[in-house]
């Protein structure tokens, strides 16, 4: 299977906004793309735009007033400010059972202290600590989706709980062992020099911690056409990881395997995906004429109805890892 290395990556998408912008274009809609997925997390599906922060606000990405398009308009919304008007929470490849996983195989419970690395608006985080009572802290490139977690998490009676700040998940600038566990939720894929944050993760991780993560993968070649479809709706190639590039990245002598988990992510029937998009115009159209929801109706189904197809290629892995300090006596039958 072909993989889109991460070289080809820099220098198709470095040349419009810089690394840096890249990953911050990323991280302001990688919440907003959780619905490509259908509520899993199609994270491969993760486009480059140009759409400044204050026109992703103009169409409510998080708390801010929608202003009522019209038909002509929500036709003409670049691909970008359609997705940023939808609200969605971001969940991890594998939806709730992913959490679970996350909850359960990690041993979370309130003595734990965490970091998620690239929390977007933190639905992943906060549920862990709604559910576990574990000390949170998620970091993500974007100030704006620190400061929607930040909000979210107070909103939630959380704060006490999980907290979010602006840091860069490949050089946190925090203390060195000053975590029990290091996860994240499918947001490496979009991460350029991934080793790297890798590194920084082990660097954060206690002896004996543990560092985890769910990603998506491609377990069979889609048909080229389709492909070309999904690059024609979201501006660029689509990039595609195999499940050895994510096994071979944590290929390190001082990490043992903790948990393992393969699923494929899974397609909706026709209807499923029908009765979403019905859904989502009655969520986010508030207040629209009926010639506006129909505009949006009609763009929801055509992208939905082609990322779905796309699903029914793609698999997931939850995977952790035991991190040993240095020197630690080598084990075989782990």
């Amino acid at each position: 299977m072909a993989n889109l290395s991460l070289n080809v990556r820099e220098q198709t998408w470095g040349t419009r906004k810089g690394c840096d912008g890249l990953d911050r274009a990323c991280s302001r809609l990688r919440g907003d793309l959780s619905v490509l997925g259908l509520r899993v997390g199609i994270r491969a599906l993760m486009p480059v735009c140009d759409v400044e922060v204050t026109d992703i606000a103009r169409v409510g990405m998080e708390t801010g007033a929608m202003t009522v398009p019209s038909a002509d308009e929500v036709r003409g919304w670049p691909y970008v400010r359609l997705l940023a008007a939808m609200r969605e929470s971001n969940l991890p490849p594998g939806g709730l059972d992913t959490v679970r996983r996350f909850a359960v195989e990690l041993g979370l419970g309130p003595h734990t202290n965490v970091l998620h690395a690239g929390c977007n608006s933190g639905f992943l985080s906060r549920e862990l600590a709604r559910r576990t009572g574990c000390q949170v802290l998620g970091i993500d490139i974007s100030p704006d989706m620190a400061a929607a977690a930040n909000a979210r998490s107070e909103s939630e009676g959380l704060a006490h709980l999980a907290r979010y700040e602006h840091r860069d998940m490949r050089d946190t600038g925090l203390d060195a062992a000053s975590f029990d566990v290091v996860l994240s939720g499918g947001a490496l894929a979009f991460v350029i020099d991934q080793p790297r944050a890798v590194a920084e993760w082990l660097r954060l991780v206690k002896p004996h911690g543990l560092v985890a993560n769910s990603e998506l993968w491609y377990h069979a070649e889609p048909p080229q056409q389709l492909l070309d479809k999904v690059a024609e709706l979201i501006g660029v190639p689509v990039p595609r990881y195999t499940r050895d590039h994510w096994r071979e990245l944590y290929n390190s002598p001082r990490l043992q395997p903790w948990a393992l988990h393969d699923a494929e992510a899974g397609a909706r029937t026709v209807e499923e995906v029908e009765r979403y998009c019905a859904q989502m115009v009655d969520h986010v159209a508030v207040g629209w004429d009926d010639s506006a929801r129909e505009a949006l109706n009609e763009r929801l189904l055509d992208i939905f109805l082609t990322f779905n197809q796309n699903m029914e290629y793609l698999s997931y892995t939850f995977f952790a890892y035991r991190v040993l300090p240095a020197g630690a006596e080598p084990l075989l039958y782990v």
